[in-house]
């Protein structure tokens, strides 16, 4: 069983809430567990790519903030997150009505956290695997620059 601190729930969601970007995005945060979240997007043609596809950028953008808060689900209150390494594989073109990122914890620790995310395109009702991230996470303490 993985070990969370305080109301982990709560705090992921208004951490989450204060990244502009996700808004800006129309990236909203489904749902919350130890050790998981789960974002989703509807498709929105602004940011898509020149052949109509979800940019790999946005794409890239949601695992990583999804991988990303499945670590801080986990982390001691007073803490933060950061990003520090990640890597994306694509395999398949990200053409849909919407979009679903998926991130879990592989192993958690007191410094470094690797998660991995999956982001699957939704169009009707056909699913498909579009990305993979994999990611490893730094627990940040002792900096007012980096706050929950």
């Amino acid at each position: 069983m993985l070990h969370t601190f305080g109301d982990y729930a709560a705090r992921t969601r208004d951490s989450f809430n204060k990244q502009t970007a996700m808004h800006s995005m129309g990236i909203s945060l489904s749902d919350v567990a130890p050790g998981e979240v789960w974002l989703s997007l509807p498709f929105h043609a602004d940011f898509a790519q020149q052949h109509g596809f979800l940019h790999a950028g946005v794409v890239t953008t949601a695992m990583d903030t999804a991988a990303g808060f499945a670590a801080y689900t986990l982390m001691p209150e007073e803490a933060g997150v950061l990003t520090v390494e990640l890597k994306v594989s694509f395999m398949a073109p990200a053409k849909g009505q919407r979009f679903n990122f998926h991130a879990r914890v592989l192993k958690p620790g007191r410094t470094l956290i690797f998660s991995e995310a999956v982001a699957t395109a939704l169009d009707g009702e056909a699913s498909r695997e579009i990305a993979r991230l994999s990611a490893t996470i730094m627990v940040v303490q002792g900096r007012a620059d980096v706050t929950g």
